[in-house]
């Protein structure tokens, strides 16, 4: 009798440390894919001036998200010393695909007005299309044909 207890408790044991071991494993496998997301600069675009630069990104998590493709405008020269003034807009638009693959223009038409134009309606995931003040330039978007 003590001789199957033994093996049990052996078994149960060995249960508990390959259980262990796996998690182990799963854990540390997701801690490192959680960080695997990558943004890369696939185009740019500057206002005549120089002022403002417009940036096409090119995003994307692994193999557990479609790659996207994002578009922000920043502020290369700042006129301003105060700590709170705008340097980059959010994302303004974010397509579904890599930059390669969707449809999309961009375009400054002076130096205080950007345009995004040309896109696929049906690829767009999202977009943000507010008032960034007197800081930032404003945007206009255009869907193919308008």
């Amino acid at each position: 009798m003590n001789h199957i207890k033994k093996k049990l408790w052996n078994l149960g044991a060995a249960i508990f440390w390959v259980g262990i071991l796996i998690m182990t494993i799963f854990y540390s496998l997701a801690y490192l894919m959680s960080g695997a997301c990558s943004k890369d600069e696939y185009e740019e675009l500057y206002s005549p001036n120089g002022e403002f630069r417009a940036v096409v990104m090119m995003t994307g998590c692994g193999g557990f998200s479609s790659p996207q493709t994002q578009i922000y405008v920043e502020r290369v020269k700042n006129k301003s010393f105060s700590p709170f003034s705008l340097k980059a807009t959010d994302t303004l638009i974010r397509l579904d695909g890599k930059p390669k693959a969707v449809n999309y223009r961009i375009a400054w038409k002076g130096n205080d007005k950007f345009i995004i134009s040309n896109f696929d309606f049906p690829k767009m995931m999202a977009f943000k299309n507010q008032s960034w003040g007197t800081e930032l330039p404003r945007i206009y978007f255009e869907e193919n044909g308008s």
